[in-house]
């Protein structure tokens, strides 16, 4: 009797909305200090500082791969107690997450203070736009970056060749991230403050639908290579 219980779709489903929950409170303590930064900022807009942020970003890649590989967890496997690998995740691929992260926050820091010199002093000659469009890419190679990274064990550099032949191949799975995200924002001013918590978890879960077919893809090309190696979800 008791098994039978355990085995209705009812006990699942609320198992699944359940740790659903769960690794999207996870994923805001990860994110308290960025949580906090936008509050203060909010408040007090003139008080806004590069550098804080830069720091509250920090935590942001880690977590952000945690709840990716989450998510992962319950679309392939099924699993019903998906929340409780966030952590596992969390602490495995940290420095993996971690050093993507940092690299790619480095270079859009940097890209981002050139575009708002040249953008103050020399906006006429419109050098600003080529920083401008530097960072964009960045951000779009980050959309596949931080998937095949959660799943996959690949060399730094091959990482972000194979995220950048994605970002062009898959174009349309790319304007439909794109898309994603800008309606996430749209519902982010449109919707209670406590619905945010929510937005990271349901945008990852769309992505992993988006990026199921380049999985594939991926472990039919290099499932016989000794360079790439699938991370154990």
């Amino acid at each position: 009797m008791k098994k039978d219980f355990y085995d209705k779709s009812l006990y699942k489903i609320s198992n699944y909305i359940f740790g659903f929950i769960q690794s999207s409170l996870y994923f805001a303590i990860c994110n308290i200090l960025l949580i906090l930064f936008f509050i203060f900022t909010t408040i007090f807009p003139n008080q806004f500082n590069l550098l804080i942020l830069f720091i509250c970003l920090i935590p942001l890649g880690p977590s952000l791969g945690a709840l990716y590989s989450s998510v992962g967890k319950i679309i392939y496997e099924k699993d019903i107690f998906f929340s409780c690998h966030f952590w596992n995740f969390y602490k495995d691929n940290f420095l993996s997450n971690l050093k993507l992260w940092l690299i790619q926050l480095i270079i859009i820091t940097v890209l981002f203070i050139d575009f708002q010199y040249f953008y103050l002093n020399m906006p006429e000659k419109g050098i600003h736009m080529l920083f401008a469009i530097l960072i964009m890419i960045i951000l779009l190679v980050n959309l596949y970056s931080f998937p095949i990274n959660s799943k996959f064990e690949i060399r730094f550099k091959d990482l972000l060749i194979l995220s950048t032949h994605y970002m062009i191949k898959k174009f349309p799975i790319t304007i439909l991230k794109v898309g994603t995200i800008f309606l996430a924002y749209y519902l982010a001013n449109n919707v209670s403050i406590t619905f945010l918590i929510f937005i990271p978890s349901i945008i990852c879960f769309i992505f992993f639908y988006y990026d199921n077919h380049i999985f594939l893809e991926i472990e039919n090309k290099f499932s016989s290579s000794n360079k790439t190696a699938l991370k154990s979800l």
